[in-house]
């Protein structure tokens, strides 16, 4: 069992490479998954740390592709939901919660 560092963030955030194995956190403005930012196998999880849903974005030239589903493109994660995106290829991502639309 690991512990993951959470990074708080109040306002739109861009995910980096250094997010990679934690925790974001964040409040308002939701997250943007950049291209050219992760490698594959390289996990980060995002916690909306608020009582409105969030906006997890698709970058320009990224596949974000909701788990179990041929859904692709943004994503609205729930009030106090959690979700996890893993790097699958160059620009390719696979994003999973409960809640996640």
């Amino acid at each position: 069992l690991r512990t993951l560092p959470v990074e708080n963030k109040t306002s739109s955030y861009t995910l980096a490479a250094s997010d990679n194995g934690q925790v974001v956190s964040i409040t308002t403005g939701g997250v943007i998954v950049p291209s050219s930012t992760m490698s594959a196998g390289q996990v980060v999880t995002i916690f909306n740390n608020s009582g409105s849903s969030q906006t997890i974005t698709q970058g320009s030239s990224v596949t974000l592709r909701q788990a179990g589903t041929t859904n692709t493109g943004n994503r609205t994660l729930p009030a106090y939901g959690v979700a996890t995106i893993l790097c699958v290829s160059s620009n390719t991502y696979v994003i999973a919660g409960p809640g996640l639309s």
